[in-house]
C-alpha cells in the first residue's frame, strides 16, 4: 500500500510580508499543496495523511471551499487529518462543524481516535488540539490491537508545550508508521517507522534547507519512505567570517555574488561574524534591501587594538582597565571581559 505524509502545509500563511516578493511567496503553500494533490490522483495513491497545522490560523470558510475542493479531486483516495496547534480547534472554527467529502475523515476528537479503512486494511489513530499547547505526553500509552490490520499513528508534536514525545517509545509501540508534524525539518527519527514530514514549503528564514513530503510504501508490516523536495523556496544560511580587512563594499560584493550563483527559488538569510575594523559599522539594513535577502544578522567583534588604546588613554578609567586585565591570566573569560569592557567603556 502506497501513501503520501504532509504536514505543517501552513495554508494563509504570509512569508516574507513587505519584501518585493512577498506576494509571491504567499501563493507558495497553496500551490505545494495543489501539487501533492495532483501527485495522489495521478498515480492513484490509496492514502493521503495530514499530520496537523493544514492551516496558519484558524481557517476562513472560502479557504475551507478550496480546500475541500482540492480532496475532490481525490474521490478514490483516503484522506486522513488531524488539527495542530496553529489551526486547533477553537470554539468558534468553522473546522469543527465544515462538511468533508466521503474520502476525507476528520479526527477531531481530543483524546485518540481512529479511523478504520477496511479497503486498505488500515487502521489511522490520532487526535486534533483544542487548545494552542497540550503538554501531556498523550502517545505514549495508547493501545492498538494486534491482528492482521497495519496501523499508523497521525501525531504532532515533539516539544515541551506541544504533546512531548520520545522516539524510542514509539519505536516500541505497535504502530507500523507514524506520522509526525510540527517540528518544520524534514527526517526520518527512525528508519521508515516515525517519521517527521516538515513543512511542506518554508514558512519563514529560520526554515532552511529543502522542504517537501514524503512518499511511503507498506509491504505487510515493513514500510519503507522516500522525501520528495518541493522547490518553491528554499532559504540558505549564508555565514560570512569577517575580518578586519574586509570592507563594506567587499562584503557587498561577497553577498551579490552569492546570490548570482545561486539557484533562483533560494532566499538567503545572511548571518556576519569574527572581528571587523572598528570604524566600518556593517548596517543589515542595507543588506535586507537587496533582492533575495529576507534577514541579515550581524554578530561581529569589533577587532580592538588594545595597545593602541592603552597608550591613548594612559592613566585614564579605559586604560587602567586594559592594564589589569591583560595581566591577569590569559583564560577564555577574562579575554571576553577584556573585550566587553572595552566595548561598554568607549560607548561610554
Amino acid at each position: 500500500m502506497k501513501f503520501i505524509h504532509i504536514a505543517d502545509v501552513h495554508l494563509g500563511v504570509k512569508p516574507d510580508k513587505g519584501k518585493s516578493w512577498g506576494k509571491e511567496r504567499e501563493e507558495h503553500s497553496w500551490k505545494a499543496f495543489a501539487d501533492v494533490i495532483t501527485r495522489v490522483k495521478e498515480e492513484q495513491i490509496p492514502l493521503l495523511l495530514i499530520a496537523g497545522d493544514l492551516f496558519h490560523r484558524q481557517p476562513l470558510m472560502r479557504e475551507l471551499k478550496e480546500v475541500s475542493y482540492q480532496f475532490s479531486r481525490i474521490p478514490k483516495s483516503q484522506v486522513v487529518m488531524i488539527a495542530g496547534n496553529h489551526d486547533y480547534l477553537h470554539p468558534d472554527s468553522y473546522y469543527r462543524t465544515y462538511p468533508w467529502g466521503e474520502n476525507v475523515h476528520f479526527l477531531k476528537e481530543e483524546k485518540i481516535d481512529y479511523v478504520e479503512l477496511e479497503e486498505l486494511g488500515v487502521r489511522v489513530y490520532g487526535l486534533s488540539y483544542w487548545h494552542k499547547e497540550i503538554r501531556e505526553r498523550l502517545y505514549d500509552e495508547i493501545k492498538v490491537p494486534r491482528d492482521d490490520y497495519r496501523n499508523i499513528l497521525l501525531a504532532h508534536g515533539g516539544d515541551e508545550k506541544h504533546i512531548p514525545f520520545q522516539t524510542k517509545t514509539l519505536e516500541q509501540s505497535f504502530f507500523d508508521y507514524v506520522a509526525m508534524g510540527h517540528i518544520h525539518k524534514p527526517m526520518e527519527l527512525s528508519s521508515g517507522r516515525v517519521v517527521m514530514a516538515g513543512a511542506l514549503q518554508p514558512i519563514d528564514c529560520n526554515d532552511t534547507g529543502e522542504h517537501g513530503y514524503f512518499v511511503g510504501e507498506m509491504e505487510g508490516h515493513v514500510c519503507q519512505v522516500q522525501f520528495c523536495p518541493l522547490r518553491y523556496c528554499e532559504y540558505i544560511s549564508l555565514n560570512l567570517k569577517v575580518s578586519r580587512e574586509v570592507t563594506k563594499g567587499a562584503l557587498r560584493e561577497i553577498v551579490l555574488e552569492q546570490i548570482k550563483k545561486s539557484k533562483p527559488y533560494q532566499i538567503f538569510r545572511i548571518t556576519f561574524t569574527g572581528f571587523c575594523d572598528p570604524d566600518i559599522e556593517i548596517d543589515t539594513r542595507e543588506f535586507e534591501r537587496m533582492e533575495r535577502v529576507a534577514k541579515a544578522s550581524n554578530l561581529c567583534r569589533r577587532d580592538y587594538d588594545f595597545e593602541k588604546l592603552k597608550q591613548q588613554f594612559g592613566q585614564q578609567i579605559l586604560g587602567r582597565y586594559i592594564q589589569v586585565l591583560e595581566e591577569m591570566s590569559q583564560d577564555e573569560i577574562t579575554k571576553k571581559a577584556l573585550y566587553y569592557g572595552v566595548e561598554a567603556l568607549l560607548a561610554e
